[in-house]
């Protein structure tokens, strides 16, 4: 009955029939492409050979290899931060090879849009970057036609810096950007101190600031910070104009004035200066590995940059501080040291920071705020000579001890002891205080600046507590006052 019913529109609308049968048939052979594409996307998706090779795949925080090659314009612009410091610290660290069983690991990058010229004219042209070696390693390098593909130089500084090359590019000055563009407050500096004994030691600070490069808007200072047996601080400053100082926006380095200086070469800083009587000729010798990367720190209208070269390190060369019975010089040997580099905005601008070490491993943690600036929250960061251990966010830093000091008749609480954890990742840290140095800065909000020695007891999860002897620094108002 159907089929006579069938045969019998077709014999009386054979016109409407045939276009009804066409139009079935077209969505029908367009679905059968459109499924037949997205499987060979999702296969090719799968194929390791096809996105990087290797075991493994790094994307960015949300995205799968899937997302990255069939994501069209949505996948250009993605990437990693901090790319560099996770192939060479965590990747192919010693840690990541030996514990995590890590061969190599092949920096990628992928479809991005670049503009090349021909004959005087400008094409946009889609692009892919990798390292030769790397992608060898991985079995991802491509089947050449003609010709040969080796690592360049620039292939080898990104992958595996020498040392020299490595400082320098962590550690180079910067000219002041965004924001921060023609703000007086703009400063930075080189920062190390260096432990003499378990009574002495020194701060020191090679700093730059103001509006730099508009001609007698901004300068330099030297400050050495010292701290005697007896307990005592003494402070030692010298401001220099422009005209004398040197600095390099590629170069590990400084100069404030001929013999004030800080240099870097295959991997150690020469620090030289005189000061008010006080002379230092040092050599700081960075352990490996014992690195925190270049980061900004800062959010809004906050520009705040950060690396710390030496976690830990030695020092050896002398250093002397004037007195009433005339100058103490010390020579030191391998005596413990740190280094880091700020740069940035400073008004009114206030931070949480501490780093510990023993001879095995280092501790930082940190946060920057400044007024009308949302809070970035603490973070921590445990390395030692195989890599990183972990990076940690501690809910918040409590003051869980705290004495009354006077100064200049105003009454603070001062931190005594400092506790911060993060339970979920399997860590706690208290910090107890042995001595401290306060600072007046004169300004409306974190007015007083402490600096602390002390030791921090660090526990990770599955560890015995392990002590390590550090620094700290924290700010505190007289409205802290219980």
């Amino acid at each position: 009955m159907i089929g006579r019913i069938v045969f019998s529109e077709i014999r009386h609308r054979p016109g409407r029939f045939a276009f009804l049968l066409c139009g079935y048939a077209l969505g029908v052979a367009v679905m059968v492409v459109l499924l037949a594409v997205g499987e060979a996307m999702l296969t090719q998706a799968r194929d390791r050979s096809l996105v990087g090779g290797g075991d493994l795949i790094v994307v960015p925080a949300g995205i799968t290899p899937e997302m990255l090659k069939a994501g069209g314009t949505s996948a250009l612009f993605l990437g990693l931060e901090q790319a560099r410091f996770i192939q060479r610290q965590v990747l192919e660290s010693p840690r990541g090879r030996d514990s995590f069983g890590v061969e190599a690991a092949s920096p990628l990058v992928d479809s991005r849009i670049v503009h090349i010229s021909r004959g005087g004219r400008e094409l946009p042209a889609i692009a892919t970057g990798e390292i030769p070696s790397r992608s060898a390693a991985v079995g991802g390098a491509p089947d050449l036609i003609a010709g040969s593909w080796s690592d360049s130089d620039a292939d080898r500084r990104w992958a595996e810096p020498e040392p020299g090359q490595l400082y320098d590019e962590i550690d180079s000055f910067h000219r002041p950007y965004g924001a921060a563009l023609g703000d007086s407050t703009w400063a930075e500096w080189h920062y190390f101190n260096i432990l003499i004994d378990s009574n002495r030691w020194v701060y020191l600070t090679y700093m730059i600031g103001g509006r730099v490069g508009e001609p007698g808007e901004w300068g330099g200072q030297l400050l050495l910070t010292s701290r005697s047996a007896d307990g005592v601080h003494r402070s030692y400053t010298h401001n220099f104009p422009d005209t004398t100082i040197e600095f390099d926006t590629a170069r590990a380095g400084l100069v404030l004035s001929p013999g004030i200086s800080v240099s870097q070469t295959g991997g150690a800083y020469t620090l030289t200066g005189s000061i008010e009587g006080a002379e230092l000729e040092l050599r700081i010798s960075p352990s490996p590995n014992h690195i925190f990367p270049p980061t900004e720190i800062g959010g809004g209208d906050l520009v705040s940059g950060y690396v710390v070269p030496a976690l830990s390190g030695t020092a050896n060369g002398r250093i002397c501080v004037p007195s009433a019975a005339g100058p103490i010089c010390d020579i030191l040997s391998d005596a413990p040291a740190y280094h880091d580099h700020n740069w940035g905005v400073w008004r009114n601008v206030a931070w949480e920071w501490g780093a510990a070490s023993d001879q095995t491993v280092s501790l930082l943690y940190g946060s920057v705020a400044a007024p009308g600036e949302p809070d970035p929250g603490l973070f921590a960061y445990l390395v030692d000579g195989a890599g990183v251990r972990g990076v940690f966010r501690p809910e918040r830093l409590d003051v869980t001890e705290a004495e009354a000091v006077e100064v200049d008749g105003v009454e603070l609480q001062v931190p005594t002891e400092l506790l911060f954890e993060d339970s979920r990742r399997g860590l706690a840290v208290r910090i107890d205080v042995h001595d401290r140095h306060i600072t007046d800065m004169h300004r409306s909000v974190a007015r007083y600046f402490v600096q602390m020695r002390g030791l921090a007891t660090v526990t990770e999860a599955g560890q015995p507590p392990r002590e390590l002897e550090g620094f700290f620094e924290t700010y505190v108002d007289p409205a802290d006052v219980n």
